[in-house]
């Protein structure tokens, strides 16, 4: 197949243990992520290293497990209009290095915004930012997101674009949602996801140095 997209190195704004990140090369608002090449993907646990090698149809369930939980989301039984704390996704396009999965950018003054990570590294973490953090956090209890993998490179800080203009600033999941776990506990129905989600917000207290609040199910420094 011809490709769609062709993406060159400098194009390239992240990449990740799964995958690439690159800038549209045609729409600023997007990024197109690619799969990495197995051969590439360092970092990733033992146990997770070992059964992506014995069964590499697992590598795909990411991008299944992402769209699902996103259409999930947006069909689903939410009053009018749905504020999403995770991306936007735009389907699938085929590129010069394979096929890849469009979703909107996060962008603060243009460039791609700080993740919470580098908030954190960088001691950048206002009082603001850390109400939007938590905006995020309620919205994803709120729609009950399967969210399996919430580190804190996965939010991101910016505005998204909306019907055309510049949306709010906001913290958006940018990543690592989907009920991605072997066995998807997560998705046997809220009251599972809640103890979940409580369980990922704990180890991202963890990781991060903030405080978690478990009877308001917000942080705090």
């Amino acid at each position: 197949m011809v490709p769609v997209l062709n993406l060159r190195a400098d194009q390239q704004i992240a990449s990740g243990t799964q995958r690439e990140i690159f800038h549209h090369p045609n729409d600023p608002e997007k990024l197109v992520k690619v799969l990495r090449n197995v051969a590439l993907t360092n970092g990733r646990a033992p146990m997770a290293a070992m059964s992506e090698r014995l069964f590499p149809k697992i590598r795909k369930r990411w991008a299944r497990k992402e769209y699902q939980e996103y259409l999930r989301l947006m069909l689903g039984p939410w009053p009018l209009p749905i504020e999403p704390p995770i991306s936007h996704m735009y389907g699938f396009v085929q590129t010069n290095l394979g096929l890849a999965c469009l979703s909107d950018a996060v962008l603060e003054d243009g460039q791609l915004g700080q993740t919470l990570r580098q908030q954190i590294a960088d001691k950048n973490l206002s009082a603001d930012d850390l109400a939007l953090f938590n905006d995020t956090i309620k919205r994803l209890y709120h729609y009950d997101i399967r969210a399996g993998d919430m580190t804190p490179r996965n939010f991101v800080f910016g505005h998204r674009q909306i019907g055309g203009e510049r949306g709010p600033r906001e913290c958006v999941l940018v990543d690592g949602f989907g009920d991605i776990h072997a066995i998807p506990i997560r998705s046997c129905g809220r009251l599972f996801n809640q103890f979940g989600l409580d369980d990922s917000c704990k180890r991202l207290a963890q990781r991060t140095g903030l405080t978690w609040d478990q009877s308001t199910r917000q942080f705090r420094q």
